[in-house]
């Protein structure tokens, strides 16, 4: 997972546990109990030249993200849980546990609706889940779990029971739906170029999930007189690698990755927040000369667009009190600590599709044992732990334990999350040493801004990590009135915008319209596709 804000990272992480799932075996339970070696791949990907990559065959991706399962309920101990479904018309759910010895579920399917249907669900607690498919009416199915579980798994089981999601399709069309999914990813996480079946693939979910809808270009570099470039220019990026346009719709944004511009001693640099991948060279919160960055991006891919600022802001922008910000965090790790709290303001308007708080509470912990296990890395990648315990004022509380400390003080795990993050929080390494403030690549740009002095008086009163790509270039901060130079013109005659790079317009929506207030979005809804917000959210 690279750049961006974050969709909810723990629907990428669970498209990656159900893609190994062997659907042959009808159920496979993952626990975070279970030892485990790592498997051959990796999600930092290889370098690969875009003539080695070849499309699938047979399959074209069309229900990008169709499996995410839906939450159907609960059952408890002593409280029986029954719901009627498509296949099955008739389910009853009851729980028993043993002390700490064991779990005991039993499901009845009843009044099967036609012979060959058959449902699926995720079925599970904080630390283990099934992937079920039911197909057989006339017995009950029993599923056991063994105990020896902790005082927090035990808290959960007891207050919030086993959680069921039913997948909304069959075995078969999930099965595809999971493969489809993992093909819009394919091609341009694991090359150094994103090949064409690949962006082709994420043009038609922008259009299908956003309505964007992005024209090819005929001039795919435009070369711009750096004098054009001041400090604090934004620069958005979309990437047609699955990653960029699957945290675009998360956001509402029509940008994947952003950076910002910057002079150091007479020399033009970008500066990022990112990580180093098969198409990217640098690690972390870096600075790159610009012509060095742009054939970088180039060769990655990238569309890029340049927004410069207005020349009242530019004015403002303290290039020194940014410098020295800049150097003060050069180095530090792509801020995965916050990456899904930072995103998530409201209980449930900021997920998209399927996807609920309860499946994303459920998710959490496997994706951090995940992470852990597959990657084999510590607390850079550790993207809710520190975050929950920053809220609760607690130190070291695994996820499951935050759970169970805001279970006991009268929280949801969801009234803990949306408490807005804070720029002034400091997150540890891997060594459990104080790192610095954990930035995704917009809130970066917008710490820039804020040492930069352009917010004013306001500068205490907004949160960087707050804002998502979507929150930053839609500032009136921008130049309105911009001349675009005339190799802008003649690459895009009738966009408003300099885009620099990429074979497709890009375009912005709501670009340039909202003007800065205190505590600027902390509580806003991004629900696709019309991604409404309350005024002053």
């Amino acid at each position: 997972v690279n750049r961006g804000m974050t969709f909810p990272i723990s629907s990428l992480l669970f498209l990656l546990l159900l893609s190994s799932v062997s659907w042959a075996e009808r159920a496979s339970r993952f626990s975070i109990h279970d030892d485990y070696t790592p498997k051959s791949w990796k999600l930092i990907p290889r370098t690969q030249e875009a003539a080695d990559l070849t499309p699938p065959r047979g399959l074209k991706p069309d229900d990008y993200f169709a499996f995410i399962p839906s939450f159907v309920g609960s059952v408890k101990p002593g409280k029986p849980f029954t719901w009627s479904s498509p296949c099955f018309k008739n389910n009853t759910a009851t729980l028993t546990i043993n002390g700490n010895s064991s779990a005991t579920l039993v499901v009845s399917t009843q009044d099967k609706s036609s012979w060959f249907c058959s449902e699926g669900y995720i079925i599970g607690y904080v630390s283990s889940f099934d992937v079920r498919f039911f197909e057989l009416t006339w017995f009950d199915h029993t599923i056991t779990w063994p105990g020896g579980w902790s005082d927090a798994e035990l808290y959960d089981l007891n207050n919030k029971g086993i959680r069921f999601f039913m997948f909304p399709d069959g075995l078969t069309a999930t099965t595809e739906e999971i493969f489809e999914t993992v093909m819009m990813f394919f091609g341009g996480l694991i090359g150094a170029h994103v090949p064409e079946w690949t962006a082709e693939d994420n043009l038609q979910f922008l259009a299908d999930h956003m309505d964007y809808k992005m024209e090819e270009r005929k001039i795919q570099r435009v070369n711009i007189d750096k004098s054009e470039v001041k400090s604090g220019d934004f620069l958005g990026v979309m990437r047609l690698d699955g990653l960029d346009p699957m945290l675009a719709w998360a956001m509402g944004s029509h940008t994947g990755h952003t950076t910002i511009a910057m002079w150091f001693d007479n020399e033009l640099y970008v500066v990022e927040s990112t990580i180093k991948s098969g198409y990217w060279p640098t690690d972390g919160v870096q600075r790159t000369p610009w012509d060095q960055w742009i054939d970088q991006a180039e060769k990655a891919n990238y569309n890029v667009i340049h927004l410069p600022l207005s020349p009242e802001v530019s004015k403002r922008f303290n290039t020194t009190a940014a410098i020295q910000f800049f150097e003060s965090v050069e180095g530090l790790p792509y801020g995965f600590h916050n990456q899904f709290t930072g995103w998530i303001d409201t209980h449930e308007d900021n997920f998209p599709g399927n996807l609920t708080s309860e499946l994303a509470e459920l998710l959490m912990p496997f994706g951090d044992w995940l992470l852990r296990k597959e990657l084999q890395k510590g607390q850079t990648f550790d993207f809710i732990r520190q975050g929950l315990n920053k809220r609760l004022n607690t130190n070291n509380l695994s996820i499951i334990e935050a759970y169970m400390e805001a279970g006991k003080r009268g929280l949801s795990v969801m009234d803990v999350a949306v408490m807005p993050e804070q720029d002034s929080w400091v997150f540890n390494n891997d060594d459990g040493t104080p790192s610095g403030p954990s930035m995704v690549c917009d809130v970066l740009v917008m710490r820039l801004w804020k040492a930069a002095g352009i917010f004013g008086s306001l500068t205490d009163q907004i949160q960087a990590t707050e804002f998502t790509n979507w929150d930053a270039y839609s500032l009136n901060i921008f130049d309105s009135n911009y001349k675009r130079p005339q190799v802008c013109v003649d690459a895009d005659p009738d966009s408003q915008f300099c885009q620099l790079l990429g074979k497709y317009r890009m375009t912005l929506p709501d670009y340039n319209t909202v003007a800065p207030y205190p505590h600027m979005r902390e509580t806003c809804p991004t629900k696709p596709p019309k991604y409404v917000k309350p005024q002053n959210c």
